[in-house]
């Protein structure tokens, strides 16, 4: 879901007028935190997949520690379009995943409803939650689980809430990354300033006018009166 939701940002970026280089150009705080969060986040279930028993025993820390460093940098990003869901979407998923000591709870009648069987859950970090107490469901966190159901053929699947909010979130932090032009840099320039605002200004060098038959220049728009810009081009003193 969260490749879909990149994908559509993209699309609908360009499609709106985008650039990819906007994209490109954004800088985001605390980039590698994000890329550890997400290569032990990947390397955890990955180790999990093919039976490490080490993975399996520290499950729990692993998982937390990397979705505590995710949420972190999400955290520090916040003020960037779409960023403030994506971290509410990956809080609910740790939450979830946390509560149920390292498992992602699927509810049963969402998997049956997107039309997959028990036999289809292949994640190691993902359980069957099959119950009909409403009281045992909320404590094994079944709401912020997989309880979306997605019937539809080839993309056919269950997502939980906080799915979709991070493919939401990530998705628009693209489409607007694409159409916000990155801010240029301001520098200072070296230079008196003269008047305060609504006064006119000079800024840089100016030459005073003065005797002695020195050449005498005057910067456009500094509100000079042109009884002085006569004196000056007259070479007088003033």
């Amino acid at each position: 879901m969260l490749l879909a939701g990149i994908v559509l940002g993209l699309l609908a970026g360009l499609a709106a007028g985008g650039r990819l280089d906007n994209l490109l150009a954004v800088r985001l705080r605390l980039t590698l935190l994000i890329f550890l969060a997400l290569a032990l986040r990947l390397g955890t279930e990955a180790a999990l997949q093919r039976d490490v028993a080490l993975a399996d025993q520290y499950r729990v820390p692993l998982l937390g520690i990397a979705y505590g460093a995710l949420i972190v940098a999400l955290w520090a990003n916040r003020s960037r379009p779409g960023i403030g869901l994506a971290l509410v979407g990956t809080a609910l998923n740790a939450t979830a995943i946390l509560v149920n000591g390292g498992f992602m709870p699927v509810w049963d009648q969402a998997l049956a409803a997107a039309q997959l069987e028990p036999a289809d859950i292949l994640s190691p970090i993902h359980f069957l939650l099959s119950t009909t107490d409403p009281v045992e469901f909320l404590r094994q966190a079944g709401p912020l689980g997989d309880v979306i159901p997605i019937p539809v053929p080839i993309i056919r699947n269950v997502l939980s809430v906080g799915d979709l909010l991070l493919a939401i979130g990530i998705g628009f932090f693209v489409f607007a990354s694409l159409l916000r032009a990155p801010r240029p840099d301001t520098t200072e320039t070296a230079g008196a300033t003269i008047g305060g605002p609504g006064e006119g200004s000079i800024e840089g060098p100016i030459a005073v006018a003065g005797g002695g038959g020195h050449a005498h220049r005057i910067r456009p728009a500094t509100a000079l009166t042109s009884g002085l810009a006569e004196t000056i081009a007259l070479e007088r003193s003033i």
